[in-house]
């Protein structure tokens, strides 16, 4: 199979990938704004004030879960043989056919996920601008006082990296186990990465009861480690951002490179 990468081509196959997956690609954007209304008409009935902050934490997590599935529209050819044999026939590289699934199925989903946060979150404001409106609340309600804070979105460059890692490592993951498994690749990437990080938390839990003698109530590395007496409490994002940040991009960086590896050896 040709490995070399032919720009012209590799239009040819972006476009090819464009058309074949554009009715996937707007029912699964179709189903997130239902989802998005449904949210504000049912969920929010009550009328209370939400803040943007509960919004982002309700919908990220889940766009990300759901990358794994949208990105498996991307890559079904290795959901079986004759599919796989399909692709191979294609008068393109391996490098073209990757790069232009990738570009389609995690670039462009990555922009369209931070624009349909974004939307989401300004939309959220509006409708608790509209609850205040309408409700009048006094300026001795407890509601009305902490309105600016309900309205802000707390945002600074270790939240940003931190948001680009977590959905970096989603895409990296679900790569690697779509090219690891063939049916059923997305749940099967999830339940593989689950037991991982799970496993990976037992042992700082183990390591930090061996230092302390204290076993921890939380150890997850970045996050707070809180002791159950509330003792030796450390964060150790502050203490060591750089190696935990340039670990968390190595890692996903590599999944991506051992999933271009991988996409190569099922496609010889």
């Amino acid at each position: 199979m040709d490995t070399t990468f032919n720009f012209t081509r590799f239009l040819k196959i972006l476009s090819n990938e464009w058309r074949l997956n554009l009715k996937k690609m707007l029912l699964f954007w179709g189903v997130m704004i239902i989802s998005a209304v449904i949210y504000f008409a049912f969920f929010r009935v009550d009328s209370e004030i939400v803040s943007k902050s509960q919004t982002f934490m309700l919908f990220f997590p889940l766009m990300c879960i759901l990358q794994g599935f949208y990105l498996q529209i991307y890559y079904r050819e290795f959901s079986s043989k004759t599919k796989t044999q399909a692709l191979l026939l294609l008068p393109a590289s391996r490098n073209e056919t990757f790069w232009a699934k990738f570009l389609l199925g995690i670039i462009l989903y990555g922009i369209l996920f931070a624009a349909f946060l974004f939307i989401l979150i300004k939309w959220n404001g509006i409708y608790n601008e509209k609850i205040m409106t309408l409700k009048a609340f006094p300026v001795t309600d407890w509601r009305y006082g902490a309105f600016e804070r309900y309205q802000t979105l707390e945002v600074n460059l270790m939240i940003i990296l931190s948001v680009f890692l977590i959905y970096l490592f989603f895409v990296s993951a679900y790569l690697f186990g779509i090219m690891s498994f063939k049916k059923l690749a997305a749940f099967k990437s999830l339940a593989l990465w689950f037991i991982i990080i799970m496993g990976l938390v037992l042992i700082t839990c183990i390591v930090y009861a061996l230092f302390t003698g204290v076993w921890p109530s939380i150890a997850v590395p970045g996050i707070n480690l809180i002791t159950e007496r509330g003792k030796y409490g450390c964060v150790m994002i502050n203490i060591y951002p750089e190696i935990l940040y340039g670990l968390g991009l190595f890692i996903c960086l590599a999944l991506i490179f051992i999933s271009r590896i991988k996409y190569n050896e099922k496609t010889i």
